[in-house]
């Protein structure tokens, strides 16, 4: 993909050369792991292997230094051991490369003296105009560009998300894992040291980029916390921002300092600074998957009044509990929707909210109470549970497999729909989702959040209140 560069990530995000700085013909480095996921992701412009010792690396021709490269290279990967990553950099600044991503560790995580080659390092590339992000990461990916410089060749297909993590293999990891919880993460940048680039610039870039929907980031600590607060108090007025923030516990820091040479702060201050810049925080990885498919998916509710339906009075129950543990309210229907509710429901359902339907498996209920609450100005927004394929295979004993499922689609397109014309956010439990994938695949398929428990959508619900609650704030 061709971009007009104006930014130093433009460059690295969308390079039209590589240079591989370390590239090897052994597969078990980094050298040659980095050099083939590049080649295999897809990336269709030009890779260039560095290595003095080698003529040719995978059939590409092999350049003892960047300098000798013809014509213009825009992005270095560099994976070469630590005391030649200096005179790496004075060669990218000579050629005039704008970006390089330092793979190899050994710097400032490791103490004093790694901390002085680091320096080092960032006053060449300052000098010489190369923006650089690491040292002590893991690589990045980029989808529009089909380039994927990690270990793995690993692209997810589409996204709308950007996700910048502190922690190399954990961040991968998150990365790999998206897609199979429904989000798309269209680049990851894996941010290590932060010697020149860190998160705040990230934070920024991601912030005017049109094609980003949602900012997702693993932190273990900020270090200009002040610049942080201020470029997340705008961004957060045009995108959410979606973090864990670990190392909320004394040792946790400790873990932190000596991971990426994190330095520790108070986790209440943290808190207090997320909560007053809109960033959305949450504690794990599934919170943050989580949230981010509400805010890919789901408009924002107008307030904090959550209408609940499931054909489980159980279910019912715990969601209405879990709602109000997260600062939402689930107000009583008025008496006109209570009776119109009751056409269709069970003299023994509960009509009020939450909304019983009872284990009758009426169709009626399912396809038409949905509209009556939605209907209501006193309710924002609706969790409810998910038709699953097992119980509609039971009320279809001996259909065939396809015939099922064309009437499982049949039946969730109507729902579908008077979901989305309501304009509220739907969030929707299916508790079988991970042993049914059907069921979740058909709704995700139409941008309809599924969650496997009241708590996750409950939390999830919470998360697009607080941030619709930030934006009101910041416009009165």
């Amino acid at each position: 993909m061709v971009k007009e560069k104006k930014h130093a990530l433009d460059y690295i995000l969308y390079p039209e050369s590589i240079a591989v700085v370390g590239a090897s013909r052994d597969p078990m480095k980094w050298g040659h792991m980095i050099l083939a996921s590049i080649i295999n992701g897809g990336y269709e412009g030009k890779v260039i292997p560095i290595n003095p010792r080698e003529k040719e690396i995978d059939g590409l021709p092999c350049f003892s230094s960047v300098k000798e490269v013809p014509g213009s290279v825009d992005l270095a990967m560099v994976i070469v051991p630590a005391r030649f990553v200096p005179s790496v950099i004075q060669e990218c600044a000579d050629k005039g490369v704008k970006g390089a991503v330092i793979i190899t560790s050994g710097f400032g995580e490791t103490g004093p003296e790694g901390r002085k080659v680091q320096d080092q390092i960032v006053k060449l590339a300052q000098d010489g105009g190369v923006r650089l992000i690491g040292p002590n990461c893991m690589g990045i990916c980029s989808s529009p560009s089909k380039l994927s410089a990690l270990m793995l060749p690993f692209l997810h297909e589409k996204g709308e998300v950007a996700f910048i993590s502190q922690s190399g293999g954990y961040g991968m990891q998150l990365y790999i894992r998206a897609t199979s919880v429904g989000v798309g993460i269209s680049k990851f940048i894996s941010s290590g040291n932060e010697a020149d680039l860190e998160m705040v610039d990230y934070l920024e870039y991601f912030g005017n980029d049109p094609t980003v929907k949602v900012i997702a980031m693993y932190l273990e600590q900020v270090r200009h916390g002040r610049r942080f607060f201020e470029v997340a108090k705008e961004v957060s007025k045009k995108k959410p921002i979606v973090v864990i923030k670990v190392g909320t516990t004394e040792a946790g820091s400790r873990a932190a300092s000596s991971h990426t040479g994190a330095l520790a702060g108070s986790d209440k201050i943290y808190d207090i600074a997320f909560k007053q810049s809109g960033v959305i925080r949450t504690f794990n990885a599934e919170e943050m998957f989580d949230a981010i498919k509400a805010f890919l998916y789901c408009p924002l509710p107008q307030g904090n009044q959550l209408g609940v339906i499931a054909n489980s009075g159980g279910i019912c129950v715990e969601t209405t509990d879990k709602a109000v543990e997260n600062g939402l309210s689930t107000p009583t229907l008025p008496e006109e929707a209570q009776q119109e509710i009751l056409k269709h429901i069970p003299d023994f359902g509960n009509p009020k909210n939450p909304v019983d339907l009872t284990a009758s498996l009426d169709m009626g209920s399912f396809l038409n109470v949905p509209k009556v609450v939605l209907a209501g100005d006193e309710i924002n927004g609706l969790i409810t549970l998910g038709l699953s394929t097992s119980i509609m295979q039971a009320m279809f004993p001996g259909t065939p497999k396809e015939t099922f499922l064309e009437i499982f689609k049949g039946l969730n397109s109507q729902l579908v729909k008077t979901w989305k014309d309501s304009g509220k956010p739907v969030l929707v439990i299916v508790p079988g989702a991970d042993f049914e994938p059907e069921a979740a695949q058909i709704l995700e398929d139409n941008r309809i959040p599924v969650y496997t428990t009241p708590e996750r959508a409950a939390k999830a619900f919470a998360a697009l209140y607080r941030y619709k609650n930030y934006l009101d704030v910041t416009k009165a």
